[in-house]
């Protein structure tokens, strides 16, 4: 009888066990999780705000200001925009950053500039040199800079590429 508990007691332990090592082998995302398909059902609605339209109308599509446009179409499945703001500092200058989520298994390597624009879409200066970062796998990042020019800034456009 002692034999037949304790073979029963034993067998037990062994499924627990089993069970034990079955939930650690379960594959869990690793975070930020990112979903392309909500994400480029955003970008079809029409901007809404300040646009850069085209002197004939129709040639270019409008480009929305105060954003961020991808310009690697290898980035486009790779790193999602997740907020983009400025502001002005003591001095007159404008900051503008922009949040990135790298969503891939790997590091990136990323460059973005700026352009600054007048409130007639007028470049205000020229725009900022590439700014190169490597962003590792899964990680925020952020880009800065700020305008030269003072008050003259109204808007922005931040490109980024590979």
């Amino acid at each position: 009888m002692k034999k037949s508990f304790s073979k029963l007691l034993s067998a037990g332990f062994a499924g627990i066990v089993a069970l034990g090592l079955a939930a650690c082998e379960q594959r869990r995302e690793p975070r930020p999780v990112c979903d392309f398909h909500e994400y480029e059902a955003a970008l079809q609605n029409p901007p809404t705000g300040e646009v850069m339209v085209p002197v004939v109308p129709g040639t270019i599509s409008d480009m929305p200001l105060n954003t961020v446009n991808i310009t690697s179409g290898g980035l486009l499945r790779k790193i999602m925009v997740q907020a983009t703001n400025a502001g002005r500092t003591d001095t007159g200058q404008v900051e503008v950053w922009a949040r990135f989520v790298n969503c891939t298994d790997f590091a990136l390597e990323i460059e973005a500039r700026t352009h600054f624009f007048t409130a007639t879409q007028a470049p205000a200066e020229p725009e900022t040199a590439w700014s190169r970062q490597i962003v590792g796998a899964h990680k925020i990042f952020t880009y800065t800079t700020k305008s030269i020019s003072g008050p003259n800034v109204a808007s922005y456009l931040i490109e980024v590429r590979e």
